[in-house]
């Protein structure tokens, strides 16, 4: 297997492990069952990749193809619902910390997978497109946390707050100019992968959001 093939799948399971992470923890926010809980992460996980495989052509999507994501996800949820349970009282009484925890994973895997979305998209022959490069990365990257803010009932976070999408539009075009300039392909992820999450954390610490017509 190609080095950077490795590099790709190991992409693939920490983005994996991050958003399900992070959809576990919505789930136990909103006071929902273990299935619920690894439902959620499964789906929140997933869903950024099912929706690119779907936009390429790609059946049955990746998630479906190899079980290993899924069972990845699950085995992630059910392990954040364990450590939840087992520390019941400190969960409830560190509610910040919690969801600052949650917003951490959240960015990484808008990241990583704003990266990989992009590298599928050069993979399947669209190395000189660099709209479609740019854009499969966004959708992977915010397809999952779309569904699962839907799934709890609120408005999915990309379009009120923190500069989430942007975040990851900005990290593709970041990957995809160093690939276009033939920079090492390593760094190029890195830095991609990089300015994602660092925009989402300065968005979070500094409160930065986009105008709104309305307050």
């Amino acid at each position: 297997m190609a080095v950077g093939e490795v590099l790709f799948i190991c992409l693939e399971f920490i983005g994996t492990v991050s958003f399900a992470v992070s959809g576990a923890m919505a789930a136990l926010e909103k006071r929902v069952d273990l299935f619920g809980v690894i439902f959620l992460g499964i789906t929140t996980a997933l869903a950024g990749g099912i929706l690119r495989d779907v936009i390429i052509g790609r059946v049955p999507p990746s998630a479906f193809a190899d079980s290993r994501y899924m069972i990845v996800a699950g085995v992630t949820s059910a392990v954040v619902f364990l450590a939840a349970l087992l520390a019941k009282d400190y969960y409830k009484n560190n509610v910040d910390t919690v969801n600052a925890v949650n917003n951490v994973f959240d960015a990484a895997g808008l990241g990583v997978f704003t990266i990989t979305g992009a590298k599928v998209a050069i993979y399947t022959g669209h190395p000189e497109n660099g709209f479609f490069v740019i854009f499969l990365g966004m959708v992977t990257g915010i397809g999952g946390g779309v569904l699962r803010d839907l799934m709890i009932g609120e408005i999915p976070l990309v379009l009120r707050k923190r500069i989430y999408a942007v975040a990851s539009i900005l990290g593709g075009i970041v990957y995809y100019q160093m690939f276009s300039h033939q920079f090492n392909d390593t760094a190029a992820i890195f830095a991609g992968a990089g300015v994602t999450f660092g925009m989402r954390m300065l968005a979070t610490i500094f409160k930065w959001n986009l105008p709104k017509a309305f307050e």
